[in-house]
């Protein structure tokens, strides 16, 4: 299953529709960027340029 990391930025939203428009399966991962929650190292892991969107795919 995807994990689609986002927040409510329009960038994010895009893929959060094209998903949608799939119809693939995926689980919604929020990061707030106002709390810095994109320097967390868990989600650096994921990316670590510390941007959204941010896709694992399996």
């Amino acid at each position: 299953m995807i994990k689609f990391y986002f927040n409510l930025s329009p960038n994010p939203m895009k893929v959060a529709l094209l998903l949608e428009e799939l119809g693939e399966p995926y689980e919604p991962v929020p990061v707030d960027t106002r709390k810095g929650e994109q320097f967390a190292q868990e989600f650096l892991a994921v990316n670590p340029n510390g941007k959204v969107p941010a896709i694992v795919d399996g």
